[in-house]
């Protein structure tokens, strides 16, 4: 099938799908949750996950059908989600440890070289290496979901990784086997420009869908080049794996549930700042934070692509941002508590 008949299909199918959702108050925004004061008042679908996967049909391989299918779980799963018929979030997270596990025990998933020995000792065993792997993976939904809070953030942060998986393969640097990277990045950024203009929200069900695919497509990478280093894979995937631990133990500390939802992550403590020091609308706050956030970790990117063997100066990268990411957000959690009086 055409390239662009097949976008432009799809484009017409999420737009009748949207129209329709709205008309019926359907899979829409506005549901009663904190967050999304952080956005629009304005009655967005949450269809960026169908429209992703639509995309995704076409550039995956159909080797991987395996894949489509899991990833479509995924999809249902958030849906649900999305529609508060799973509202337990103890329920969600069985049902994620459930599909990601079967999904790494079926496909034989593995990660066998982490440069540390006790660790790749350890990671022997299959099932521990199965339950590695399928941690990983869950550690990065999540994450995924964490941070899908302001226009352009959570999609924008995956297109620049899908931009500089694109580079390193078409400078032969990695190979990418199976994956058109090309023709997804020209989705992403369709659905990042409707993410921008407010006409698409992704929702819990794009949040973990794509969460779940990069976190899959990168462990694939990294065992598909092994001389990467799999730290320049952890920092690619940084900012929602801290933003999942960080999370856990700040509630922990808080006495709080680590699954209860709240409005003080990272970027929305970034997003009141900007939006009360500058004294700004919702939208220009919203899109300007998640800017700010997305043009910090391009330039990390950029940096580390320089040294994808060297563990070493990875490792520094990491440790640079969990460590700048924690003054930050103590100092916006400060400020932001000090004017709430």
């Amino acid at each position: 099938m055409n390239l662009f008949f097949y976008f432009f299909l799809t484009l017409i199918i999420i737009f009748f799908l949207n129209n329709f959702l709205t008309k019926n108050n359907f899979l829409i925004s506005l549901s009663g949750d904190a967050h999304q004061k952080f956005a629009s008042k304005s009655k967005i679908p949450l269809t960026g996950g169908i429209f992703i996967f639509l995309y995704f049909l076409y550039f995956l391989d159909t080797n991987i059908l395996s894949l489509i299918l899991f990833s479509f779980l995924i999809l249902i799963l958030g849906i649900f989600s999305d529609l508060k018929i799973l509202k337990s979030a103890k329920l969600r997270l069985i049902l994620q440890i459930t599909i990601v596990l079967f999904f790494v025990v079926f496909n034989n998933m593995q990660i066998n070289d982490t440069r540390i020995d006790y660790l790749d000792k350890i990671l022997e065993l299959n099932f521990i290496n199965y339950l590695f792997v399928s941690f990983c993976v869950l550690i990065v939904i999540n994450g995924s979901n964490f941070i899908d809070g302001l226009n352009t953030l959570n999609i924008g942060y995956y297109f620049i990784i899908s931009l500089v998986i694109l580079y390193l393969n078409l400078n032969q640097i990695i190979t990418v086997n199976n994956l058109s990277i090309g023709y997804f990045i020209i989705f992403l950024l369709c659905t990042l420009i409707l993410n921008l203009l407010n006409k698409i929200y992704l929702g819990d069900s794009g949040s973990y869908l794509m969460g779940f695919i990069f976190s899959v497509f990168l462990i694939m990478i990294y065992n598909w080049n092994s001389f990467i280093s799999p730290f320049f894979i952890i920092l690619l995937l940084w900012y929602p794996c801290y933003e999942t631990l960080f999370s856990i133990i700040r509630k922990n500390i808080l006495r709080k549930s680590p699954m209860s939802p709240d409005s003080n992550h990272f970027h929305q403590l970034i997003y009141f700042f900007i939006k009360k020091f500058y004294k700004l609308n919702i939208l220009s706050a919203n899109l300007i934070s998640a800017q700010l956030i997305n043009i910090y970790n391009l330039i990390i990117f950029l940096l580390a692509m320089n040294f994808i063997s060297n563990s070493g100066i990875q490792v520094s990268f990491i440790v640079f941002n969990v460590l700048l990411y924690t003054i930050i957000y103590f100092k916006t959690f400060v400020y932001k508590y000090k004017n709430l009086k």
